[in-house]
């Protein structure tokens, strides 16, 4: 049996997941650490974040999903992941829960929603008995692994 978790959290009102193994840490006073002049739409950078006296990109995935957050900036929580060229934090609306993998049960992408999902994600698990969409963190930021 393995110990693989998982972090489970919303975006507009929609619950995603994503492997523990991305992140360094997960922030939720961030309204003081946010610099919005450094932001870089083209790259979907919304601010710089200061997280351990160093700045770090940070990014809403609400952007380039198309989705409308009724949480502010400075209210959202950052999830910092490392990535290839380092450190980089994803704002979120709401961490919800840590689910052992091994509960939650994948289930296909809806024949509708193949199209439009390409570009943002290509899993979706069911947690109590919800539908939550995969968090792939190269699709919103950085290069691949």
């Amino acid at each position: 049996m393995t110990d693989h978790k998982k972090l489970i959290f919303r975006l507009s009102g929609i619950g995603f997941f994503i492997d523990l193994d991305h992140i360094v840490e997960v922030v939720d006073r961030i309204s003081a650490q946010l610099d919005p002049s450094r932001s870089d739409m083209a790259r979907g950078i919304v601010s710089a974040f200061n997280f351990r006296q160093t700045w770090i990109p940070a990014v809403d995935p609400t952007l380039k999903l198309g989705l409308i957050s009724a949480v502010g900036l400075n209210d959202k929580i950052s999830i910092v992941l490392n990535g290839k060229e380092g450190n980089w934090a994803v704002l979120v609306d709401q961490v919800e829960d840590l689910s052992p993998a091994e509960i939650m049960l994948p289930c296909a992408i809806p024949f509708l929603l193949q199209i439009s999902a390409v570009d943002c994600y290509s899993q979706l698990m069911l947690y109590k008995k919800e539908p939550y969409v995969g968090f792939e963190p190269e699709r919103f930021y950085g290069v691949a692994n």
